[in-house]
């Protein structure tokens, strides 16, 4: 046969556009057919049957035939007399195949369903079976294919005969597709290894495997770790059989193994929950053969995927107690990281403690960014080691971090550790954080709530609160002090009202009137005035003069100690000359500081803003989750509000002092001097619509019905304010399969508390049953009745 005729034919037949033109083309020229248009024709009408159209919808009564009828063009083919005559040639002429021919044509008759106990595949298969040893590592790959597919459930002589083949020369097998085949024999294998106990789920028949069962989980554990070498990406279906492969053969895995499975990055880019739910039950008695490397590797993984499984968890807190001595302090970190970031606090919670207090005060110098790390990790977990603070605060700990390539982002955490430390830590009087080393902790949203922004509810809530309550009574994406990144604030006066939050003025500005709000707890506890009025030494961002100007040149803040009054805006303000409340005595252990320049530190914000990463990823789970991710219509805070005053680029204007004002003060009419206008406040603004326009300002929203009959002609400075913030929790700020938020979510919160916010939490499981726009107003609506007034 010329060269011209086969490949006339071979393109005849692969453009044919149904399977009876195929066979139309083999059957009638005999001539001008040889064996290699064999499997060119069988693959084709697998194809051309693979993409028929659906059938027709039932009608009347004819539901059955329908069902039927889906298979009824495979069989008419199959039956059809041509596909006969192909059949039959390929059983006469079998013999003087091709390897090539051979392969290919039973690949596709077990691709079109053939029986395995039809003539032609027994004949192909006796072929292939004699031919094995001349065939290459693809032609056995595809044998052992087309074998498990036409005998599934069983151990067909021809399938153990490519799989020794294929083990024999696994360390060069690279495919995919025979890898996961040759995984889905071993998963058929071990399944009916399995004693009746253990194939539903018994533990003790699984803890004393036979001989052949040991062989099997061994071949598994080399099948697993050369896959996940060699395999790059792969389907949702291929990763639960390589989760639960790894679940089958963890009793096999020695330190060694273990290792590379922690170290393939297909395994750590993937969830395997199986897998790790197996290695909680067998890794307790193997802490003693497993290193610290390893260990750490298994430490990192659960915490990146937010596995909050408790055992695996007791089994690391245990190692960590009897070889803390022998680490490193980067180490440490490691082991202790998933702790705080599933908010867990191990059942042997005290010799856990104890024991880190000891390590971390001895090599607090050898590894300054791991050890801030470590202490971040306890306050989120709400423990306080003051032996290791008194350590970390020391003049010796500062100087070694400022002359250190890492000096920013250790600052940054000392800050925040600072701030917890006045917030959480009240007994503590040894030495604090200098001013001067204070520093901004976050000024934008984190990078887990930036690149999962497509993901997350808060596009959704936004436009709910707008039509709920208006663009002008509330504010969106603000950096409370001490630095976290909020989803929504809202005030709301004692009578149910939510207030107009006027643009250009930070939040922190709150009339002394208005900060009564939440100052007195109803056991008598301290004051959230009084707390913030300590706190307000320790801020990193000192407070301007009275009567000065606010001017921010560069991002450099200029001035030093002023009284509580100069926290108020020029209008609100009384006299210069009006006597203030004096501040209260310094706290033991406190430090002074001079003035702070902030320009090394960050960028303006409007460089930020307009610089902002747009990343598309499911889920990032290497950034902890203290906010959530700010809209797609974030502006700079830097743009001027409608009185026209502009405001500074530094997204912290005030001190924490300015959230709430001393009691003493909010408590007494006039406020000692001073004069707080909150009508000219809250009504007085005008909004310029254009040149020359002017409108008045909306009506506050009536949450509550009026309880008290003049309860709306009460004045605004004598309404007690709540200070409202709404927090968007999706599902990367939740543990995994669970209701407890992460650990440094879980300390934003306890936090804002403090600092006497109330918190209306929106968790992701709620937000996914609400449908349309309507449901998310009347959700956000029953939330703020029941605000506690």
């Amino acid at each position: 046969m010329s060269y011209d005729t086969f490949f006339t034919m071979k393109r005849l037949i692969e453009r044919s556009r149904r399977p009876d033109e195929v066979l139309r083309w083999v059957t009638q020229n005999p001539g001008k057919i040889s064996h290699n248009h064999y499997p060119v024709a069988l693959q084709k009408i697998g194809q051309l049957l693979q993409a028929a159209p659906p059938p027709r919808p039932a009608v009347d009564g004819d539901a059955a035939a329908v069902g039927g009828g889906e298979d009824s063009d495979r069989r008419q083919i199959l039956e059809h007399q041509d596909f006969q005559t192909l059949c039959a040639a390929i059983v006469s002429d079998c013999a003087k195949f091709d390897n090539f021919s051979i392969v290919n044509c039973l690949y596709a008759v077990a691709a079109l369903g053939l029986p395995s106990d039809s003539q032609v595949v027994q004949v192909l298969e006796a072929e292939s079976q004699s031919r094995l040893s001349q065939f290459n590592q693809k032609d056995v790959s595809m044998v052992f294919s087309s074998s498990m597919k036409l005998h599934p459930g069983s151990q067909h002589p021809l399938t153990e005969a490519c799989l020794a083949g294929l083990e024999k020369n696994l360390e060069r097998e690279r495919h995919p597709q025979t890898l996961f085949l040759l995984l889905s024999y071993y998963r058929l294998k071990w399944r009916l290894l399995q004693p009746q106990g253990a194939a539903t789920g018994g533990a003790d028949a699984a803890n004393t495997p036979n001989p052949e069962q040991l062989l099997a989980n061994r071949k598994i554990l080399q099948l697993v770790k050369h896959t996940l070498a060699s395999v790059s990406g792969v389907r949702d279906q291929e990763m639960a059989l390589l989760d639960e492969m790894l679940a089958a053969c963890v009793q096999e895995a020695s330190n060694k193994s273990l290792e590379l499975i922690f170290s393939s990055h297909l395994f750590y880019q993937n969830r395997q929950e199986r897998f790790i739910s197996s290695l909680a039950e067998v890794l307790p008695k193997k802490t003693d053969s497993i290193t610290p490397y390893t260990m750490a590797l298994i430490a990192k993984y659960i915490a990146r995927h937010r596995l909050r499984e408790t055992r695996l968890l007791d089994t690391i807190a245990d190692f960590l107690v009897k070889k803390a001595e022998y680490l490193d302090s980067k180490v440490i970190q490691k082991l202790v990281f998933p702790f705080s970031r599933m908010n867990y606090r191990p059942s042997n919670e005290h010799q856990f403690f104890s024991r880190l207090e000891e390590v971390v005060e001895l090599k607090a110098l050898s590894s300054p960014l791991a050890t801030v790390n470590i202490l971040m990790s306890l306050f989120q977990l709400g423990h306080f080691p003051g032996l290791v603070l008194h350590r970390v605060f020391s003049s010796a700990f500062i100087s070694n971090v400022t002359n250190s390539p890492y000096a920013l982002i250790v600052r940054r955490y000392l800050s925040l550790l600072d701030a917890a430390v006045e917030l959480e830590y009240r007994e503590y009087t040894g030495p604090r954080l200098q001013d001067a080393h204070k520093v901004l902790m976050f000024d934008h949203a984190l990078t887990a709530d930036e690149v999962n922004r497509k993901y997350s509810y808060k596009g959704l809530v936004a436009e709910a609160l707008r039509q709920l309550v208006g663009e002008q009574n509330y504010k969106q994406d603000e950096v409370l002090a001490p630095g976290y990144y909020t989803d929504f604030v809202l005030w709301m006066d004692s009578s149910g009202q939510v207030l107009p939050i006027r643009t250009g003025l930070a939040l922190s500005i709150v009339p002394p009137s208005c900060a009564a709000v939440a100052s007195k707890p109803a056991d008598g506890g301290v004051t959230v005035a009084t707390l913030t009025s300590d706190f307000q030494k320790f801020s990193p961002f000192p407070v301007l003069e009275e009567g000065a100007e606010q001017q921010f040149q560069g991002g450099e803040v200029m001035g030093g100690t002023t009284e509580p009054g100069s926290f108020l805006p020029h209008h609100i303000c009384g006299t210069p000359g009006a006597a203030a409340p004096s501040a209260p005595p310094p706290r033991p252990g406190t430090n002074g500081g001079g003035p702070l320049d902030y320009g090394p530190y960050y960028v303006p914000a409007a460089e930020y803003y307009s610089s902002l990463a747009k990343e598309h990823s499911l889920e990032s789970q290497d950034s902890s989750t203290l906010s959530s991710p700010p809209s797609d219509g974030l502006g700079p805070p830097g743009v001027p509000g409608p009185t026209g005053t502009p405001a500074p680029d530094s997204l912290f204007q005030f001190s924490i002092g300015k959230i709430l004002e001393d009691e003493g003060v909010t408590g007494t009419p006039g406020g000692q001097g001073t004069n707080c206008e909150l009508p000219a406040f809250y009504e007085d603004v005008t909004y310029p619509e254009g040149p020359g326009a002017n409108r008045g300002p909306p009506s506050p929203l009536q949450i509550h019905p009026p309880d008290l009959p003049g309860a709306e002609n009460t004045p605004a400075d004598q309404r007690h304010i709540r200070r409202l913030i709404m927090s968007v929790n999706d599902k990367w700020h939740y543990c995994h399969n669970s209701e407890v938020l992460v650990g440094s979510r879980a300390m934003r919160d306890r936090h804002l508390r403090l600092l006497g916010y109330v918190i209306l939490q929106l968790p992701y499981h709620e937000l996914e049953k609400l449908n349309g726009i309507e449901e998310v107003k009347q959700y956000l609506h029953k939330k703020l009745l029941d605000v506690p007034l």
